[in-house]
């Protein structure tokens, strides 16, 4: 599965197999990645992209991750916007947007990764202008 995180398409594979074998990796237990549920979720990444607002670039392994988790546990979310705008004082302050987006933008997105081409501007274009604001977290 791609995934799409900011500016960054992740390649994940089986997104609850992924995100039970990183899980493991970070320290969480096989039973409770299998209990969370979406909230957790949305929260874990507010907290980790207030902490460090480029994640999807500075910390990719942790950004996988949560992606893998976001996919699995709402079973069609394949980006993720998060913004952490400046000045805010806690995580909640965070904003996400999630949406499903075709393989075929998703591919063509890849793509644009791939050749170093892949920009803000392009995902916003391709992605972003034609999300639903009711798939807003």
């Amino acid at each position: 599965m791609l995934f799409l995180f900011n500016d960054v398409i992740f390649d994940l594979g089986d997104e609850q197999e992924t995100a039970l074998e990183a899980g493991l990796s970070h320290g969480f237990e096989q039973a409770a990645l299998y209990r969370m549920r979406v909230g957790k979720v949305v929260k874990m990444i507010r907290e980790a992209v207030f902490e460090e607002p480029h994640l999807a670039r500075t910390n990719p392994g942790v950004a996988a991750f949560l992606a893998a988790l976001l996919a699995w546990k709402t079973g069609e979310a394949n980006a993720l916007l998060a913004v952490a705008p400046r000045h805010i004082d806690e995580p909640m302050q965070v904003q996400l947007r999630v949406a499903s987006v075709s393989l075929v933008t998703m591919s063509q997105l890849r793509e644009l990764q791939d050749a170093g081409k892949l920009s803000s501007h392009s995902v916003n274009i391709s992605v972003w202008q034609h999300a639903p604001q009711r798939m807003r977290a």
